[in-house]
């Protein structure tokens, strides 16, 4: 486990913030919303690089355990889990007692070890049948037992925007979580793995030959630099690439202003402060 960085707020008035936590098997991440001051107050986000035995379990019992803010009696706490083993069913399709046969089918044979979990999304009339290591989901149960749990591509669907057409990208360590948006509708949304950045072009031209999609807007996320190889192999092949646009509710406390906010951003339609 590592700890790419780590902004602890000097003060937290818990009763008043939001929690916004999201795990994968590259890693744990969260960020902390003052929804009085309407501001975000802190951030971590922690790789994990070399478990043995793929116990990411462990290792994020081990950030629980050793990062304070986490412990904190939130007003409100959410987790996005950023797993790539999904699948979205329409409801005329839809049967609860097929979950696990076609999870299978899509992703390969469950094992003893896997929870199902599935997300209704009224507005696109469809579920999101998802599954996760049941250590994992237990882990996150135990320590925000009043969390509120949702997957990465049901948010994703839930906050298209109305004649929306982009191709979104959300960073990881050797993965891109990529989903594409035209005239207002989703078209793809899945998750890859990647080596090089000649492999994330090479998944993006894909995807947009097999879609004939031409000269859409690229929006980045994540962990990705301006002036690193892999914005620059992006910008070979799209005009328009570009980081997501904050609005001006938007704030950052002044750690966090340190750091680019897109390596926030894909937290913010999440963010629902009340």
């Amino acid at each position: 486990m590592k700890a790419v960085f780590e902004i602890i707020p000097d003060y937290i008035v818990a009763d008043r913030c939001e929690l916004v936590c999201e795990i994968s098997n590259e890693g744990f991440s969260y960020l902390i919303k003052d929804c009085g001051a309407k501001i975000f107050i802190g951030s971590g986000v922690y790789h994990f690089n070399n478990i043995i035995g793929g116990n990411y379990a462990q290792a994020l019992r081990k950030i629980f355990e050793q990062t304070g803010s986490l412990s904190e009696n939130y007003k409100k706490v959410q987790v996005i889990y950023s797993f790539p083993e999904s699948v979205l069913i329409p409801f005329s399709l839809y049967n609860s007692r097929n979950n696990a046969a076609v999870l299978n089918m899509v992703h390969g044979d469950f094992t003893d070890n896997d929870a199902i979990l599935t997300d209704v999304l009224l507005k696109s009339k469809v579920y999101n049948c998802y599954r996760i290591s049941s250590e994992i989901s237990r882990e996150i149960h135990n320590k925000f037992p009043s969390c509120e749990a949702l997957h990465q591509y049901s948010f994703l669907m839930n906050n298209l925007s109305a004649n929306s057409n982009r191709l979104s990208v959300t960073f990881y360590p050797q993965k891109i979580v990529l989903s594409v948006e035209k005239d207002g509708k989703i078209l793809l949304i899945n998750s890859f793995h990647y080596k090089t950045a000649e492999d994330v072009s090479y998944t993006l031209l894909n995807i947009c030959r097999r879609f004939e999609i031409e000269k859409i807007p690229v929006e980045v996320s994540g962990l990705i630099e301006k002036d690193s190889a892999l914005y620059k192999e992006i910008y070979k092949y799209f005009d328009q690439v570009s980081f997501p646009k904050l609005t001006k509710e938007i704030n950052f406390s002044e750690e966090m202003n340190k750091y680019p906010a897109h390596f926030f951003s894909h937290f913010f339609a999440v963010d629902s402060c009340e």
